[in-house]
């Protein structure tokens, strides 16, 4: 706004009054230059760069007589919360942007690539220019790689590191993906950032700072940009657009993606010397989801014990696990694992004389307080056909009776990350220190490999939450490899996530063993079984809790993570400090959190950072019985899950589909956000996500012929009339509609049978 100001009454830098422009020279040829399947072309006439499928249909248009790259100076700042390292404040800074573009020479390169050839400057004079080079190469029919390279610059411009690509889009595109994005579906209108971090709910830490923090970051969201809504473990430099286009970067830098103005996207990257990416052609969204995950690397089927039964989550120790296991075995329930969070300790985070928070111990070895007989009690669930899963985070901290101390083994052989003056560098995860693992170090990773077969895989887990991977400090820190932390940043997901693969390849777990992780970036879906969508808020609202769950998973979908689930209920809860400042899971939260994790791809339930505060499955009776009554309606969808898992690993395409993946031309779709989506092709689930409701309304997209939507409790048939309909929710009975003409194979009939049986139950049973 003052530089706005300043501009206006001529105070500003010459520089800043020049108009941007785009000067193509007299001896630049405006035929188009194919590169096989793709033509490219300098449009004198348009002013204009533009790339052209073999059909003819523009996929990339610069805009008219407007730079499509350029340039500018600042340093931006990642700015962590002082309790939380990995929850950052982004500030952006340009200086001095180039203004003007010009393009001197096209030609091609060979018969799969096309150079453009020029410049960018702050001005005409020529000691203020970059040269470049904009390659457009053929990788296949469907993919053109495009690389920029900086290939000499004049000494006024030798601290420009950052690169801009701007290009042309329409008011009517919608954007879709960037990994798991929370707060929306469509980012059409909004500015994304491209940094793998905690979200900005405040997760642990003190509570007036977590609850001050979320209400800020809400405030500043809402009011000056997208930074903390746009936050995410999963950031995915990449969009699917419903003009049929996928665009993604190749590079690890910081990057933004700016699309507020609706006529142009202006991609924003770090990058001294050039950058790479790809843009994908298809003729339809999921095609491009196909193409996509040929470069990303698909997600593998998860086994069959996992998709017949649930996963309870407890924490507390092993007589409390034997109780509950005992209890859900005489209720029914479907039961495939206990996840045990606290099987290393509960560490206590006081908040206040009567409130703390129940941290665990990063050490990697059993309490010997809670879990003396950890081998048994997993020994003791196998026979009972129940499978036990645990936790662990590249996060090493010292405990004063550990059998065997690996943060001192990790600190002694280097194997941590240190801060630039040598010492190890502790880290802040929720107000808690800690070293933290350098993934660089070609040994730590060998070390660390030996610890998960030795504390884990050799007792006899089937799995774990693998938390975090967002936690490497952007700068300030020392890697073993010399690599800048800035750059690496977004890859340390990745190589958290393909240590663990290799560690169960090395020592051969035959268990058919089940690994959740909660980060990601552009090429994490190759080493992944399973995502979860963080820590959420055991709230119902659309920023944090239980509707920002939906978005999430349907968002990660068009990014490669197929198969992914949330934590049933929430983690975050609030209480304490502040007068009001109460935030803790309701009864009916808790249920229909139920009710939505049936419709995914692992059912799993979640205590929550004060489990004594939260509403649980094993309260009473009553929460005993719709657990196993949803855990038993998760269990009837397993052969239709299978299938589509399947497909998941083939094609890419996701479990749970947004809408816009088949209707991608219906604009009432294209807003949907939370309230409804696909599981499969064949089956619309509307879940049920505010308080006290007992019905939703649900829209069924047009579709020629005689196409309709049965309602699987009550067996009414909606037509597929581009109309909105008012379905009842009773407790127990989540909007779920099978397409009709049926067309799954007979793979939703256990569904159907027992959704059938369920609801004659009721019409037989007396009237209370």
């Amino acid at each position: 706004m003052f530089q706005s100001f300043i501009k206006s009454v001529g105070l500003a830098p010459l520089d800043s009054y020049v108009e941007p422009r785009l000067s193509i020279g007299n001896a630049v040829s405006d035929r188009g230059f194919s590169t096989g399947h793709f033509t490219v072309q300098v449009d004198e006439e348009a002013r204009a760069l533009i790339i052209k499928n073999s059909k003819g249909k523009t996929l990339w248009k610069s805009l008219h007589n407007i730079p499509f790259l350029s340039s500018s100076l600042g340093a931006d700042q990642m700015s962590p919360m002082d309790y939380n390292d990995s929850l950052y404040k982004i500030t952006e800074h340009d200086d001095k942007p180039t203004r003007l573009q010009t393009i001197t020479r096209i030609a091609p390169k060979d018969d799969a690539s096309v150079v453009v050839y020029g410049g960018l400057g702050t001005r005409i004079a020529p000691p203020t220019h970059l040269n470049y080079e904009f390659e457009l190469k053929e990788l296949s029919p469907h993919q053109l790689q495009f690389i920029v390279r900086i290939t000499q610059r004049d000494p006024a411009m030798a601290n420009y590191s950052r690169l801009f690509l701007t290009f042309e889009s329409r008011k009517e595109e919608d954007f879709y993906g960037f990994g798991e994005q929370f707060a929306y579906s469509s980012l059409k209108g909004h500015k994304v950032p491209i940094l793998i971090r905690e979200r900005g709910h405040g997760c642990g830490g003190p509570q007036t700072s977590s609850f001050l923090s979320s209400a800020r970051g809400f405030v500043e969201g809402y009011f000056s940009g997208d930074d903390g809504h746009c936050a995410s473990y999963v950031s995915v430099p990449q969009f699917i657009s419903t003009d049929k286009r996928c665009l993604f970067l190749e590079t690890s830098e910081y990057a933004s993606f700016n699309l507020i103005e609706p006529d142009r996207v202006t991609i924003r990257v770090d990058t001294r010397d050039g950058l790479v990416g790809r843009l994908i052609d298809g003729d339809s969204m999921l095609d491009l989801i196909t193409e996509y995950t040929s470069y990303a690397g698909r997600m593998r089927p998860l086994p069959d014990w996992i998709n017949q039964g649930v996963l309870a989550g407890i924490q507390g120790g092993s007589t409390k696990v034997r109780q509950i296991v005992t209890q859900l075995k005489n209720h029914g329930a479907p039961l495939a694992a206990v996840w045990i969070p606290d099987w290393c300790g509960q560490r206590l985070q006081p908040l206040s004389q009567s409130v703390a928070l129940k941290r665990l111990w990063w050490h990697w070895e059993n309490d010997p307080h809670t879990y003396p007989d950890w081998l048994e009690l997993i020994d003791d669930m196998s026979k009972q056909d129940v499978r036990v899963l645990s936790y662990v985070n590249p996060l090493l901290v010292h405990k004063q009776d550990a059998k065997r101390d690996f943060f001192r083994e990790a600190s002694e052989n280097g194997y941590l990350v240190k801060r630039k003056d040598q010492g190890v560098c502790m880290v802040q995860s929720g107000g808690l220190e800690a070293g933290l693992l350098d993934l660089t170090n070609d040994e730590a990773r060998a070390w660390f490999k030996q610890v998960l077969i030795q504390q884990f895989w050799d007792t006899g887990v089937s799995g774990m939450m693998v938390d975090m991977g967002e936690n490497l400090p952007y700068n300030n820190v020392e890697l073993s490899s010399k690599q800048e932390p800035a750059s690496y940043h977004n890859l340390y997901a990745e190589t958290w996530q393909q240590l663990h693969l290799e560690a169960m390849q090395e020592c051969d777990v035959k268990n058919q063993p089940v690994c959740f992780f909660r980060s990601g970036y552009t090429r994490s879906p190759q080493h992944l079984q399973l995502v979860w969508s963080g820590d959420h808020n055991v709230a119902w609202d659309q920023t944090d809790g239980l509707k920002s769950a939906i978005t999430g998973m349907l968002s990660g979908g068009f990014s490669g993570f197929s198969l992914t689930h949330c934590d049933v209920g929430g983690f975050t809860t609030i209480e304490g400090l502040l007068p009001g400042a109460s935030m803790a899971r309701s009864r009916d939260l808790l249920y229909r959190w139920m009710e939505l994790a049936a419709f995914t791809a692992v059912y799993r339930t979640q205590e929550g950072i004060l489990p004594e505060r939260n509403a649980q499955f094993y309260d009473d009776e009553e929460t005993y019985a719709h657990f196993a009554h949803t855990a038993k309606l998760y269990a009837s969808l397993a052969p239709y899950r299978k299938r589509y898992m399947e497909e998941a690993y083939e094609k890419g395409w996701p479990l749970m589909r947004h809408l816009v993946l088949y209707y991608p031309d219906d604009l009432t779709v294209r807003q949907i956000v939370f309230s409804q989506y696909l599981l499969g092709p064949y089956l619309m689930v509307a879940p049920t996500v505010s308080p006290s409701n007992a019905y939703v309304k649900v829209y069924f997209p047009r579709e020629s012929g005689n196409t309709s939507w049965r309602h699987i409790w009550s067996g009414k048939y909606f037509e597929a009339d581009g109309s909105y309909k008012v379905v009842e929710t009773p407790l127990g009975q989540p909007a779920a509609f099978v397409k009709e003409p049926r067309q799954d194979d007979g793979l939703l009939n256990g569904l159907i049978s027992f959704a059938n049986n369920y609801y004659s139950s009721l019409s037989s049973s007396p009237k209370r």
